[in-house]
C-alpha cells in the first residue's frame, strides 16, 4: 500500500531561487510503501526514497551558469518532516515504529 507524505515547507528553506526571493511556502508530496516498514531492509529502502524524492524536490539550476544544484537545508528539512509524519502515523495505527526510523532523533 502507497501513502503519500504531504509536506508544506516555510519558503526560508529555499527550494528555487525564486521561491525563496518571494516567501512561497512549498508544498512536496513524498510517497512511500507502507507495507516496507515492518521491516528494518523495507525501512532502508523508504529512508532512502523518501532522501531521494526530497533531493529532486529541492533541485533548481543556479542562475548564473544553469548547472544543477539542490538545497542541502531543504532536503533535510524535508526527511526530517517526512519521517515525523511516518511515525505519527505508526503510532496512530498502533504499530511500531522500526529501529531506522526509531533512531533517527
Amino acid at each position: 500500500m502507497r501513502k503519500t507524505v504531504a509536506t508544506l515547507i516555510a519558503a526560508a528553506v529555499m527550494v528555487a531561487p525564486f521561491a525563496h526571493a518571494q516567501g512561497t511556502p512549498i508544498t512536496v508530496q513524498l510517497t512511500y510503501d507502507s507495507s516496507l516498514l515492518s521491516s528494518e531492509s523495507g525501512a532502508k529502502a523508504v529512508l532512502k526514497s523518501i532522501k531521494k524524492q526530497a533531493t529532486e524536490a529541492c533541485s533548481y539550476k543556479k542562475p548564473v551558469f544553469g548547472t544543477p544544484s539542490f538545497d542541502r537545508a531543504c532536503r533535510d528539512a524535508l526527511v526530517e518532516q517526512a519521517i515525523s509524519e511516518i511515525r505519527l502515523a505508526a503510532l496512530e495505527e498502533g504499530q511500531a515504529t522500526t529501529y531506522v526510523f526509531a533512531s533517527l532523533d
